[in-house]
């Protein structure tokens, strides 16, 4: 079983045999479905071809980015600070 990633928002869903047959957040009236259909891959899949890249933009900010672009190319953000760190979801 695999969990399958929806190829154009990103989203992993739960460990499946078969990719799921579509994506409720592509499939929201916010979001499109890719003219030639929904596509899946597997973290596996990605890993062939892509990497993440930690990247310290000033003392305590840190940005996170996969390379190449995946999906809608999701940045999150780590702020550290003595209180604790704050990870913001996405850039």
């Amino acid at each position: 079983m695999d969990n399958y990633i929806c190829v154009t928002c990103g989203v992993q869903f739960a460990a499946t045999n078969e990719p799921p047959t579509h994506c409720p957040i592509c499939e929201d009236e916010r979001q499109y479905v890719r003219p030639e259909g929904q596509r899946w891959t597997t973290l596996a899949v990605l890993r062939e071809a892509h990497h993440n890249e930690l990247t310290e933009w000033e003392p305590g900010l840190w940005g996170i980015q996969t390379v190449p672009k995946f999906a809608i190319g999701q940045r999150p953000l780590i702020i550290q600070s003595p209180g604790g760190n704050i990870l913001w979801d996405c850039h």
